[in-house]
């Protein structure tokens, strides 16, 4: 990605917003050095482990529903 605006650096940046937003981090975090990314990270649990990169509070725990029927 250059200086040039493009759509695809549009899409681009709307897709780490996108994992910023789902994990809670960010990709200048301190666990992103050394060669680890966020997207890294993401591929590396999906589709298996992606509760071990939510962020906590997008995670609602409902019961499960009663029916009296």
């Amino acid at each position: 990605m250059g200086l040039e605006i493009s759509t695809a650096g549009d899409v681009y940046s709307y897709g780490v917003i996108l994992l910023e937003m789902i994990t809670g981090r960010r990709p200048t975090d301190g666990p992103f050095e050394g060669g680890l990314s966020l997207r890294g990270l993401v591929e590396a649990v999906l589709p298996r482990d992606v509760c071990e990169i939510l962020d906590g509070g997008l995670v609602v725990v409902v019961p499960p529903h009663h029916d009296p029927g």
